[in-house]
């Protein structure tokens, strides 16, 4: 067996080693082609160690094919999709089966809407590549992740931890500090603000509702706040609304990286374009038709890591919305929606999706962050955060004008909808914000059933 006591102690060199093999410069004319190639090639190596792993041999025969069928990204249509359920039930099997192998791994955790968490094994290898593909996309936009100071919230599972630097980063190397700030344990904004005006760091990433209230106080209390040259909201999407605040606040660096906590950064949009890349060197991310049948250039996104080859994820399903196209064999984005599974749940056992919830709340500028719950059949709470530039005044006339499209939309004569302001929308456990929460069981009056398609006209411009 492998000794992953020191792949754990050797991760570090590992990450390095990766940071070295990949592309550290945003996809363009002049290293598309070999980006191409790299991808064609990680995806035959990956099906090639799946194929040795039991869970993936069932899926091999059952779809009557072997790893020489697996050249490209295209060709992992041909494979089955994964799903959240199969993986934790997988990722559960291998802990319990095999403690001692994977005492040595990292396990990154994931909250489980459905109260039952999803455990991901990294293996230290892995790991290395995790690292090393942050780093570059925190260098995309020219961002020096080794000589420059980074700042970010502790993981949101922990409470406040201890600071300690390493021998490299008393030397000045991959410097950063920790805000006071956690899930657990809560501080005040000016406690924040405070504390990057004092350390001044070149990059700032933190989850978009931390950010949020941050840009949101000190505009509205018209104090100054250090612009870091890079900053990146994570979490939940960014729209145009917010976009516009955290510019407008932290200034033009905006890195908007998506991904998931499975998976990791995959899709990015750098400073000054209005596309997103994927980072296809380390990825696959194909998009599925609505039905899941088949390939599309709008539909949900499918997540592919090319470097995750002792425990893969192959094909894992996000439920989040791509809109993509293509340039000389690699995908690129136009802009995504998210979770795209979150639905309204009517009596009738029809359900209102999120997209088109969005496509009236996006409209309207009063409003930069919001969460609608739902309670039972018949009590909806929307919860909605002001614009600064909206006088408090004007409150009473944006929710008279929201419940009336609602209303509209939803035609369903039994909701009663309460509307209530925030400073900022309470976050999930995991650090994350839900936009819809729905505490109806499906099935419980009668099996719900898809009301169609998104039938708002919304142009996809988030993250």
């Amino acid at each position: 067996m492998r000794n992953y006591d020191l792949d754990r102690r050797l991760e570090q060199l590992y990450a390095l080693k990766a940071y070295a093999q990949v592309e550290r410069k945003p996809v363009s004319t002049k290293n598309c082609d070999r980006i191409l190639r790299t991808q064609n090639r990680r995806v035959h190596e990956l099906m090639k160690a799946a194929y040795e792993i039991p869970f993936y041999r069932a899926r091999f025969e059952q779809t009557g094919t072997t790893p020489d069928d697996y050249h490209c990204a295209e060709d992992l249509y041909k494979f089955p999709l994964l799903t959240k359920d199969q993986l934790r039930d997988w990722m559960d099997e291998e802990a319990e089966k095999y403690p001692e192998k994977y005492k040595n791994w990292h396990v990154s955790p994931t909250s489980g809407s459905t109260g039952r968490p999803l455990r991901v094994l990294i293996s230290p290898m892995e790991n290395g590549w995790v690292i090393a593909n942050w780093l570059r996309t925190m260098g995309y936009g020219g961002f020096n992740p080794f000589t420059g100071k980074t700042m970010s919230r502790p993981n949101s599972l922990h409470g406040p931890v201890s600071e300690h630097d390493s021998p490299i980063q008393k030397m000045g190397i991959l410097r950063r500090k920790y805000m006071s700030d956690t899930i657990k344990e809560r501080v005040d904004t000016q406690t924040l603000v405070d504390e990057i005006n004092i350390y001044e760091p070149d990059y700032l990433y933190n989850h978009k509702n931390l950010l949020m209230r941050i840009a949101k106080y000190v505009k509205e209390n018209d104090i100054y706040l250090w612009k870091p040259s890079f900053y990146t909201p994570f979490g939940e999407m960014v729209d145009d609304a917010s976009r516009k605040l955290l510019t407008e606040v932290f200034g033009p660096g905006l890195i908007d990286a998506y991904g998931m906590a499975e998976t990791g950064s995959c899709v990015v949009r750098v400073p000054g374009k209005k596309y997103y890349q994927v980072n296809s060197d380390l990825f696959v991310v194909n998009v599925y038709n609505q039905d899941l049948t088949g390939p599309a250039l709008k539909g949900m996104a499918v997540i592919t890591p090319l470097y995750k080859t002792e425990l893969p994820l192959i094909n894992y399903t996000s439920y989040d919305q791509l809109d993509s196209y293509m340039r000389r064999g690699l995908r690129f984005a136009r802009g995504l929606q998210g979770r795209m599974n979150d639905v309204i749940h009517h009596k009738d056992g029809s359900v209102t999706e999120w997209g088109n919830i969005s496509g009236i709340v996006n409209y309207i500028e009063d409003i930069i962050s919001y969460r609608i719950v739902q309670e039972d059949y018949e009590n909806l709470t929307m919860m909605m955060v002001r614009n600064p530039d909206t006088p408090v005044e004007k409150q009473d006339e944006v929710v008279k004008a929201l419940d009336e499209k609602l209303v509209a939309m939803f035609k369903d004569p039994s909701f009663k909808i309460k509307y209530e302001w925030y400073d900022e929308i309470p976050a999930d456990p995991n650090g994350k914000l839900r936009v819809i929460v729905s505490k109806v069981e499906p099935g419980a009056i009668g099996e719900p059933v898809h009301a169609g398609e998104d039938t708002s006209n919304t142009e996809i411009t988030e993250k």
